[in-house]
């Protein structure tokens, strides 16, 4: 394991794996082993101010078992702007992200983005789309037509061009992720707080005067239907931005999802703790975005033991 103190220390190299570690110790270590087996990328983790004992535990996992990566420590900040901050100042040509609770499980996932953007001299990436849609049942708690869920690219596993992304940075695009509220036209710091009781079981399904939510102008509106909110998830801006400036996203086939395997929400639900969990089990957010972190953990250290024989005692 070589530490670094700043990404201008890395070594340039043609492509660049990042795994974006924030106290997930055993999730991550799957990420980093499937990434070194399946992937001929270099592979850089960002620890984030983890107090699980990740250091030591990547350092003891580099001596014992002899691979090489980077080490590199950053203050906990939202995603969107570690990503942000990643495409400004890494100098690879192509990044690789790999979310900390994804297992990579076949070579073929990952080649296949690699020769995509290489016969896509324009596109901006590769990888899986995560399609537009409305957030409603049965698998968000929502209403019917009462959020939308802009098209992104598939964050957990993705191939990005730099150049393309840091242009369209430094243009003003950004990952942070946004949720305009216009259920009020014109007023969108009302709509916002309307919106607070989408957050509320007894209060979601109460509807607003037809009067109140007409569209306006310069309102998002899907099919005539104008939704409470669009959620913009993290990459969704600067998926659209490169889109619509001439530079394609190439969409994997969906045969090989099976080829990935994604925990989910392990980071969020680590962060966000007994509150977040509180908050999906009073109905407050969808369980869909609370994974529990023991059962992933369990099962990682599971895959660990029988994939790449590799077991360790303790927390």
């Amino acid at each position: 394991m070589k530490v670094i103190q700043q990404l201008g220390e890395l070594p340039a190299a043609r492509e660049q794996a990042v795994i974006i570690n924030c106290g997930t110790k055993w999730v991550s270590t799957l990420a980093l082993l499937s990434c070194l087996r399946h992937t001929d990328m270099p592979v850089l983790i960002i620890d984030c101010e983890s107090a699980d004992g990740s250091r030591e535990h990547f350092e003891t996992l580099a001596r014992e078992r002899g691979i090489d990566f980077h080490w590199l420590s950053w203050p906990l900040r939202p995603h969107g702007d570690a990503l942000d901050r990643l495409f400004r100042e890494i100098r690879s040509e192509t990044v690789l992200l790999v979310d900390s609770d994804v297992e990579i499980r076949e070579a073929e996932v990952v080649s296949e983005m690699q020769r995509q953007i290489a016969a896509n001299k324009h596109a901006y990436g590769a990888g899986f789309l995560q399609p537009a849609g409305w957030l409603g049942p049965p698998h968000h708690l929502l209403p019917p037509h009462t959020g939308y869920y802009a098209e992104r690219m598939w964050i957990p596993l993705v191939l990005l061009r730099v150049e393309c992304v840091r242009a369209a940075i430094t243009a003003g695009a950004s990952f942070i992720a946004r949720r305009p509220f216009q259920e009020v036209s014109g007023h969108p710091r009302l709509s916002r707080w309307l919106g607070y009781r989408f957050r509320l079981p007894l209060l979601r399904s109460l509807q607003l005067p037809q009067w109140l939510r007409k569209a306006g102008p310069g309102d998002f509106v899907v099919d005539g239907v104008k939704p409470a909110f669009v959620d913009h998830d993290t990459g969704a801006e600067l998926h659209s931005r490169l889109t619509l400036g001439g530079h394609p996203f190439v969409k994997l086939d969906e045969s090989l999802w099976g080829q990935v395997h994604h925990y989910h929400g392990v980071t969020r639900a680590r962060i966000g703790g007994w509150f977040r969990a509180l908050a999906a089990k009073t109905g407050m957010v969808s369980k869909q975005t609370q994974a529990a972190p023991l059962s992933a953990e369990e099962d990682a250290r599971n895959r660990l033991r029988e994939q790449y024989e590799f077991e360790r005692d303790g927390k």
